[in-house]
């Protein structure tokens, strides 16, 4: 800046086009635009044997003995069967992660992992809920971005 006078004329300008930052007009943004994010006890939870599972899931509650453990989980299916995930777990206080890798199956009698004992698989719009012997899990549809 070549003088104190174009200085100050350059930060009076700052300061008015600040001052006008907050005088944009408000808008609404219509109900079907707006991120609205169901609240766990309002999900209607379906029997959903047979279901073909593809994409990221991950938790949102944790109940049971499981809970007393594992703290988040992570499960990638694969439309082949496949299926990856990764959980952490607590032990001792100690966090760490663990990871599976498998093949799963969906049919009437529920969701087996890695050939074993059919469980209860439920779904809701985005999420997935499991109840096995040990626990109950609920899943959300996540996403690989």
């Amino acid at each position: 800046m070549s003088s104190p006078r174009a200085c100050a004329r350059w930060l009076a300008w700052l300061a008015a086009a600040a001052g006008t930052a907050g005088c944009i007009g408000s808008s609404v943004v219509a109900t079907e635009d707006r991120l609205v994010v169901p609240r766990l006890e309002d999900l209607q939870f379906t029997p959903a044997a047979g279901l073909q599972l593809s994409g990221l899931y991950e938790s949102i509650e944790v109940r049971g003995d499981a809970a007393v453990s594992l703290r988040k989980v992570y499960y990638l299916f694969g439309p082949d069967g496949s299926y990856t995930a990764a959980a952490l777990t607590e032990a001792d206080g100690v966090p760490s992660f663990q990871t599976l890798n498998g093949t799963w199956r969906s049919d009437e009698a529920g969701l087996s992992l890695d050939g074993g004992a059919p469980v209860l698989l439920e779904q809701a719009p985005e999420h997935l809920r499991i109840t096995a012997p040990n626990g109950v899990l609920v899943l959300r549809r996540g996403s690989l971005q």
